[in-house]
């Protein structure tokens, strides 16, 4: 029943997700906008949290982000996706499960990457095309600062099963706010 309540939400997500109309002064937009775009937010520090908590290395948030980078390359390059919105919203089901199932929590942070090309193909696709090196200099450093900060957060997490839980929970009514905006 879980699993297709989930293939529901995703079905159903809005292709709203992305913030276009960057042109006016692209680094600013690029610096902003994993700040200003929860589903990114979320993201981001919840794949650095799954980082600390599963091999308490930056592997996995530096995989994250060169596939941000290269799916933000190819959205640039190719234009908008099918399913991109739905595997978007997936990355945060996906994290808020793997803080909610500690025992799969190495094996759902692996798919993280993944779920990140797609929120760096939606950068692509947004950015104005004159634009995009700038504005991708300024989401990928922000992504990466994001990434570090949830990786701090995890590393205070792996003693607190429960806050782990509540992290998890704030997760999902996250991608409940995305699926709703």
């Amino acid at each position: 029943m879980k699993k297709t309540f989930a293939l529901v939400l995703l079905m159903v997500a809005l292709p709203a997700f992305a913030h276009p109309g960057h042109d006016s002064n692209p680094l600013q937009d690029g610096l902003l906008h994993p700040l200003t775009g929860l589903d990114h937010l979320l993201m981001l520090l919840g794949t650095g949290v799954l980082a600390a908590l599963t091999g308490r290395s930056l592997t996995l948030p530096l995989a994250t982000l060169a596939a941000m980078f290269g799916g933000a390359v190819c959205g640039h390059l190719f234009g908008d996706v099918v399913g991109m919105e739905q595997m978007i919203l997936g990355s945060l089901l996906v994290a808020a499960a793997a803080m909610l199932v500690p025992s799969r929590q190495l094996l759902l942070s692996l798919i993280m990457p993944v779920f990140a090309l797609f929120h760096g193909w939606a950068h692509g696709v947004e950015a104005t095309p004159s634009a995009f090196w700038q504005f991708s200099a300024g989401f990928v450093t922000v992504s990466g600062l994001l990434l570090a900060a949830g990786f701090g957060v995890g590393c205070l997490l792996r003693r607190h099963a429960a806050l782990q839980k509540a992290f998890g929970g704030g997760l999902l009514a996250g991608a409940a706010l995305v699926l709703a905006g």
